[in-house]
């Protein structure tokens, strides 16, 4: 009996060992290599979608610059009586808003000027500027028949 049992161990034992020589997994540099991978695409990710963010917000105000210029282009051209004159870029409508309220970051001048192309034509041209981390403008420009 005590043989029987000695193999019983002895059997139990080898079992124990052949598991711990075969046990799978991952080994700890393993892992470090799979979460450094993990970490690089996530900072990958997190970086392009920051610029995407930011371009978009670019557009953003590019729009809103080309809506509140063509705005006041709309403005002169209702107005009966245009005199020439140059309101840039110390004059004109400051602090604006994408609504064409207050406070905003917007400056909008505009330039009247009679036009090389004819006598009976003015040519309108009004910038609109901002600065968010860099300065930027946009300039629209008209022609508008004076005559009759």
């Amino acid at each position: 009996m005590h043989a029987q049992q000695l193999r019983s161990e002895l059997l139990i034992m080898t079992v124990h060992r052949n598991i711990i020589r075969h046990q799978t997994g991952f080994t700890f540099n393993e892992l470090l290599v799979a979460m450094n991978l993990v970490a690089v695409a996530v900072l990958g990710y997190s970086l392009s979608s920051g610029d995407a963010i930011r371009r978009q917000t670019i557009n953003g105000n590019s729009t809103a610059a080309i809506h509140l210029a063509q705005d006041k282009i709309e403005e002169l051209q209702a107005r009966k009586n245009l005199t020439d004159g140059d309101l840039c870029p110390s004059g004109g409508d400051h602090g604006l808003a994408a609504n064409g309220g207050t406070p905003g970051i917007y400056d909008r001048c505009w330039r009247i000027a009679a036009s090389a192309l004819g006598t009976k034509l003015k040519q309108i041209d009004v910038t609109v500027s901002w600065r968010d981390h860099v300065d930027h403008q946009v300039t629209l420009s008209t022609l508008l028949f004076t005559g009759e």
